[in-house]
């Protein structure tokens, strides 16, 4: 039998107690730690670990099988494809998911009965007119006289502004020869059909970013089916489209663009051909109606005072018609 001598004072310890110690202290907190990876891994409460989210392969993995069958998802109603389905059993630790937030009602989308495109004939004598237009917000067409002060650069700003361009081209008309005395590239019906193209391509030259033409005047010109073929063979060859202003109840130059296979229209109302301003207002409504009332219409107007004032505040009542305001290239069939 040994016996264990008491050890005195200041004397060291075994040398073998420090490293067993030393181990099981370093054994014990690597059970501490991994017991608390497990627990955080299963989704438990973990102090050292972040547990994973709901539903990574992981958490799938240190869950217990289960042994019930999985009710097949039903399809989803109709018109509601692309939505996730829902699961069809909930996962045993797993938390529950949280619901959907409810959207908002969409707002039904307003109905639109009418279209109406607009043309500012006249435009290119000022540059203060294109500015007011450009004000209005509107998509109202310009169309620029083609040898008017500042044709370019009308039809230049008006397009980098969003805003379709018209050629307003001046044809002779009946009762206007002192008119068009001073109305300068005037194709006249007594031209050559070689010389009236030659002067159309120069006007159309002077205004650049043209999507058509429509008749300045030319109540002569457009009774003339001959006349009219000529002067639109070069117009659906550059893929213009055209507009028949109608000056004149007599005028076959729409007829004539539809038989030749131009995009083509003609205008419905006026809003100020007459000297009574008083009337633009009125005539306006009156374009509102046959919008309603044929699904599109077409008004032509000029940059008068009185016709940009009715506008700024006119505008305010597309919306009470339901009506868009378009370019108007967007009315030609």
């Amino acid at each position: 039998m040994i016996t264990k001598l008491p050890r005195k004072r200041g004397q060291e310890p075994w040398p073998a107690f420090n490293l067993i110690t030393a181990i099981m202290v370093a054994t014990a907190l690597a059970s501490v730690v991994a017991l608390d990876f497990i627990n955080s891994r299963r989704g438990e409460c973990s102090y050292l670990f972040r547990p994973p989210a709901a539903g990574t392969a992981v958490a799938e993995a240190a869950r217990p099988p289960e042994k019930a069958a999985v009710r097949p998802v039903s399809p989803a109603p109709a018109g509601e494809t692309g939505r996730e389905a829902a699961p069809a059993a909930k996962e045993k630790g797993a938390p529950a998911p949280e619901p959907a937030p409810k959207e908002p009602p969409a707002k039904a989308a307003k109905r639109i009965r009418g279209r109406v495109a607009l043309i500012m004939d006249d435009m290119g004598n000022s540059r203060e007119a294109l500015d007011v237009l450009l004000g209005l917000g509107q998509s109202v067409t310009v169309s620029v006289l083609p040898y008017s002060t500042y044709a370019e650069e009308v039809a230049g700003k008006a397009h980098a502004n969003g805003l379709e361009v018209l050629l307003h081209l001046p044809l002779e008309s009946l009762n206007n020869h002192e008119t068009a005395t001073d109305t300068e590239g005037m194709i006249m019906a007594s031209m050559s059909p070689e010389e009236i193209v030659q002067a159309f391509e120069t006007c159309l030259a002077r205004v650049p970013y043209a999507d058509g033409v429509n008749n300045h005047m030319g109540s002569k010109f457009t009774a003339d089916a001959d006349l009219m073929r000529t002067l639109l063979a070069p117009i659906k060859e550059k893929g213009l489209l055209f507009v028949d202003s109608r000056t004149s109840a007599q005028t076959v130059a729409y007829a004539e663009a539809v038989r030749m296979g131009v995009p083509a229209l003609e205008r419905n109302v006026f809003l100020d051909a007459d000297a009574d301003r008083g009337r633009i207002r009125g005539r306006l409504i009156e374009l509102f109606k046959l919008a309603r009332k044929k699904g599109r219409a077409l008004g032509i107007c000029h940059p008068y005072p009185e016709t940009l004032e009715v506008l700024r505040t006119g505008f305010r009542q597309f919306a009470d018609y339901d009506h868009e305001v378009v370019p108007v290239s967007q009315l030609v069939k």
